[in-house]
Protein backbone atom coordinates (compact mmCIF):
# COMPACT_ATOMS: atom_id res chain seq x y z
CA UNK A 1 0.00 0.00 0.00
CA UNK A 2 1.25 3.48 -0.85
CA UNK A 3 1.50 5.29 2.49
CA UNK A 4 1.17 8.97 3.28
CA UNK A 5 1.81 10.12 6.86
CA UNK A 6 -1.29 11.46 8.58
CA UNK A 7 0.32 14.85 9.23
CA UNK A 8 0.88 15.28 5.47
CA UNK A 9 -2.66 14.12 4.68
CA UNK A 10 -4.10 16.62 7.18
CA UNK A 11 -2.35 19.47 5.35
CA UNK A 12 -4.56 18.70 2.33
CA UNK A 13 -7.43 20.19 4.37
CA UNK A 14 -5.64 23.49 4.93
CA UNK A 15 -7.43 26.22 2.98
CA UNK A 16 -10.59 24.09 2.64
CA UNK A 17 -14.02 25.52 3.40
CA UNK A 18 -16.10 23.60 5.94
CA UNK A 19 -19.29 22.66 4.11
CA UNK A 20 -20.94 20.68 6.90
CA UNK A 21 -20.41 20.48 10.66
CA UNK A 22 -22.76 18.60 12.97
CA UNK A 23 -22.93 17.13 16.45
CA UNK A 24 -25.71 16.52 18.93
CA UNK A 25 -29.05 14.82 18.69
CA UNK A 26 -28.96 11.06 18.24
CA UNK A 27 -25.22 11.21 17.57
CA UNK A 28 -24.54 12.67 21.01
CA UNK A 29 -21.20 14.45 21.09
CA UNK A 30 -19.82 12.76 17.94
CA UNK A 31 -18.63 15.59 15.73
CA UNK A 32 -18.55 15.34 11.93
CA UNK A 33 -16.83 17.95 9.79
CA UNK A 34 -16.95 17.77 6.00
CA UNK A 35 -14.92 20.09 3.80
CA UNK A 36 -14.88 20.91 0.12
CA UNK A 37 -13.31 18.13 -1.89
CA UNK A 38 -15.27 15.49 0.06
CA UNK A 39 -12.81 15.38 2.95
CA UNK A 40 -14.06 14.66 6.44
CA UNK A 41 -13.11 14.29 10.07
CA UNK A 42 -15.18 12.16 12.46
CA UNK A 43 -14.47 12.77 16.14
CA UNK A 44 -15.55 10.35 18.87
CA UNK A 45 -13.20 11.49 21.64
CA UNK A 46 -13.13 14.69 23.70
CA UNK A 47 -13.14 17.94 21.71
CA UNK A 48 -13.57 21.67 22.30
CA UNK A 49 -14.68 24.50 20.02
CA UNK A 50 -13.31 27.92 20.87
CA UNK A 51 -14.44 31.34 19.63
CA UNK A 52 -11.89 34.12 20.07
CA UNK A 53 -10.06 31.90 22.59
CA UNK A 54 -13.08 31.12 24.79
CA UNK A 55 -14.63 27.66 24.91
CA UNK A 56 -18.16 27.73 23.46
CA UNK A 57 -18.76 23.96 23.52
CA UNK A 58 -17.12 20.68 24.45
CA UNK A 59 -17.92 17.03 23.88
CA UNK A 60 -19.26 16.99 27.46
CA UNK A 61 -21.88 19.70 26.89
CA UNK A 62 -25.62 19.38 26.28
CA UNK A 63 -26.38 17.50 23.03
CA UNK A 64 -30.04 18.23 22.21
CA UNK A 65 -30.47 18.24 18.43
CA UNK A 66 -30.41 21.69 16.77
CA UNK A 67 -30.74 23.70 20.00
CA UNK A 68 -28.14 22.12 22.32
CA UNK A 69 -24.82 23.80 23.01
CA UNK A 70 -22.93 21.12 21.03
CA UNK A 71 -25.19 21.43 17.96
CA UNK A 72 -25.10 25.23 17.91
CA UNK A 73 -21.30 25.42 18.23
CA UNK A 74 -20.70 22.79 15.54
CA UNK A 75 -22.98 24.59 13.08
CA UNK A 76 -21.00 27.84 13.55
CA UNK A 77 -18.02 26.26 11.77
CA UNK A 78 -19.89 25.91 8.48
CA UNK A 79 -18.75 28.17 5.65
CA UNK A 80 -15.46 28.92 7.38
CA UNK A 81 -11.94 28.17 6.14
CA UNK A 82 -9.41 25.91 7.87
CA UNK A 83 -6.37 28.19 8.03
CA UNK A 84 -3.90 26.06 9.93
CA UNK A 85 -3.64 22.50 11.22
CA UNK A 86 -1.40 21.21 13.99
CA UNK A 87 -0.97 17.56 14.92
CA UNK A 88 1.01 16.28 17.90
CA UNK A 89 2.60 13.19 16.36
CA UNK A 90 3.15 11.56 19.78
CA UNK A 91 -0.38 11.87 21.20
CA UNK A 92 -2.29 12.58 17.95
CA UNK A 93 -4.02 15.57 19.53
CA UNK A 94 -5.36 17.72 16.70
CA UNK A 95 -5.78 21.49 16.54
CA UNK A 96 -7.61 23.23 13.69
CA UNK A 97 -7.52 27.01 13.36
CA UNK A 98 -10.64 28.10 11.51
CA UNK A 99 -10.83 31.59 10.03
CA UNK A 100 -9.39 34.00 12.57
CA UNK A 101 -12.16 33.39 15.08
CA UNK A 102 -12.54 29.66 15.79
CA UNK A 103 -10.44 26.73 16.93
CA UNK A 104 -11.26 23.05 17.17
CA UNK A 105 -9.13 21.13 19.64
CA UNK A 106 -9.28 17.33 19.64
CA UNK A 107 -7.74 15.52 22.62
CA UNK A 108 -6.92 11.99 21.54
CA UNK A 109 -7.65 9.96 24.64
CA UNK A 110 -5.59 6.88 25.46
CA UNK A 111 -8.03 4.29 26.79
CA UNK A 112 -7.60 0.95 28.51
CA UNK A 113 -8.20 -2.24 26.55
CA UNK A 114 -11.91 -2.43 27.34
CA UNK A 115 -14.89 -3.27 25.13
CA UNK A 116 -16.78 -0.22 26.49
CA UNK A 117 -14.39 2.18 24.76
CA UNK A 118 -14.47 2.71 21.01
CA UNK A 119 -11.43 1.58 19.06
CA UNK A 120 -11.18 4.85 17.15
CA UNK A 121 -10.93 8.28 18.73
CA UNK A 122 -11.06 10.15 15.44
CA UNK A 123 -10.98 9.45 11.73
CA UNK A 124 -9.72 11.44 8.76
CA UNK A 125 -10.83 10.85 5.16
CA UNK A 126 -8.88 12.68 2.44
CA UNK A 127 -10.47 12.09 -0.95
CA UNK A 128 -7.65 13.66 -2.97
CA UNK A 129 -5.20 10.96 -1.90
CA UNK A 130 -7.85 8.23 -1.48
CA UNK A 131 -6.84 7.55 2.13
CA UNK A 132 -8.65 6.98 5.41
CA UNK A 133 -6.87 7.27 8.75
CA UNK A 134 -8.17 5.87 12.03
CA UNK A 135 -6.54 7.34 15.14
CA UNK A 136 -7.05 4.77 17.84
CA UNK A 137 -7.37 4.80 21.61
CA UNK A 138 -3.99 3.08 21.90
CA UNK A 139 -2.39 6.10 20.16
CA UNK A 140 -1.70 4.46 16.82
CA UNK A 141 -2.80 5.33 13.30
CA UNK A 142 -4.33 2.79 10.93
CA UNK A 143 -4.22 3.84 7.28
CA UNK A 144 -6.47 2.39 4.58
CA UNK A 145 -7.11 3.08 0.94
CA UNK A 146 -10.63 4.35 0.18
Amino acid sequence: MNTLPINEALQKLQGNRINYSRAGGGAGSILLIETEGNNSIWIWCYWEILHFGSIIATADDETTANIGKVAIAAKQLEGRIINRIELNTHTYDLHLYIDSEYELIVNNEAQPDDEHYPLNNWELIVSEVKKRYFVTCDLTVIQENT
